[in-house]
């Protein structure tokens, strides 16, 4: 199973605090050749790499991260949540976290959560193609918009548009097929319950990957049904799934 590609979810989420660069390092340590974060935009234009829109649940803060400038982000323990041994561990900015991953991970998917402004997103482009690294990063996002002006400013580099409901399947299937570097990124109980539209995908030459896979048994029935890309927050469970484990 080879040709199967394992990616981290926000690092690898179940061993790690999500979204940091300890966590990305511990994918990327069980051999995991490609990682996903997330990326919203701080009060003074800074991206920086966390999933939800306040702060509450994974630092020691509390309220929006939009209201926050980055300077009081990187004030913040965003690893002590976890475990203890995890404390002290920050909030990354997307600049840091692209530069850690610059000789590492095969393949990024940057799933975009939150912007102020669609020229936050312009920015967001350069750093990654300033940094050559368009070829292996993904920009993903629920916020289809939001992939609208990537697209906009960048014409190859490879967008993914989440799906995270059945009735929003027909309408990514439409706008993926019509970008020639367009994949489908699917809640990975929609093609469980209807694998049918992962080879409706592929016969359109759409490739699709799925989110959140932990359990193997799951992992086959999507394998069966055409997936080749697996988010989870079990790595090594996966990688092992997937005959990849490291060493």
């Amino acid at each position: 199973m080879g040709d199967l590609e394992i990616i981290g979810h926000r690092g690898y989420a179940a061993r790690a605090p999500e979204n940091t660069l300890v966590s990305i390092d511990a994918a990327l340590g069980a051999g995991a050749a490609a990682v996903e974060f997330d990326v919203r935009v701080a009060s003074c234009g800074t991206p920086v790499v966390i999933h939800d829109e306040t702060l509450d649940r994974t630092t020691d803060g509390e309220g929006p991260v939009a209201r926050q400038t980055v300077e009081q982000l990187r004030t913040l323990d965003a690893g002590a949540w976890f475990d203890p041994a995890f404390a002290g561990e920050r909030i990354p900015t997307l600049t840091e976290t692209l530069d850690h991953l610059a000789d590492k991970a095969h393949h990024i998917y940057l799933e975009l959560k939150g912007i102020r402004d669609p020229s936050d997103v312009d920015g967001m482009v350069d750093m990654v193609r300033n940094r050559g690294m368009s070829d292996r990063t993904t920009f993903i996002s629920i916020d289809w918009s939001i992939l609208r002006r990537v697209r906009a400013q960048d014409a190859a580099i490879r967008i993914g548009f989440i799906v995270v409901t059945a009735n929003l399947f027909d309408a990514a299937l439409s706008l993926a097929v019509a970008d020639p570097a367009a994949i489908l990124d699917l809640n990975h109980e929609i093609a469980l319950d209807e694998p049918s539209v992962v080879q409706r995908a592929k016969a359109e030459g759409v490739d699709v990957v799925t989110w959140t896979v932990n359990e193997p048994d799951e992992a086959t029935r999507l394998q069966q049904a055409g997936i080749t890309g697996f988010t989870t927050d079990h790595v090594a469970r996966l990688l092992t799934w997937a005959g990849q484990e490291s060493g």
